[in-house]
């Protein structure tokens, strides 16, 4: 069962797999190395969220649970214990063979690491 998801990437991508994990009801660590980039993703979140309660699509208080799931940080380490870790960063198959070996020892054995690309073989 998956119940911390880790994600890699917070543009618009990353933020939705963020936005869909903890609407699901996994704990997710939003994981960038840009604090503004997060703190865009975290304000983008806010209105979307705030857009689907206006819309009678959540109520608030669902609105509330899905933002206290993700929690956003700078530190790939924050990522251990997660279930799954998926990266959603720049189409360039080097850095995400960088990042993949960079992952590999933080998480645990059990732990899926996926990526979310779409121009790569």
């Amino acid at each position: 069962m998956i119940h911390r998801v880790g994600i890699i990437g917070a543009g618009t991508m990353g933020s939705g797999i963020a936005q869909v994990a903890a609407t699901a009801g996994c704990e997710v660590v939003l994981c960038d190395l840009n604090q503004e980039v997060l703190d865009r993703s975290a304000a983008k979140l806010e209105q979307v969220l705030s857009r689907l309660v206006v819309k009678g699509r959540i109520e608030s208080e669902e609105k509330k649970r899905i933002q206290a799931l993700i929690s956003y940080s700078t530190s790939l380490g924050d990522l251990a214990g997660s279930n799954l870790v998926i990266e959603a960063i720049v189409e360039s198959l080097e850095i995400k063979t960088e990042l993949f070996q960079q992952l590999e020892p933080l998480l645990g054995d059990d732990c899926i690491i996926a990526t979310n690309t779409s121009s790569l073989s």
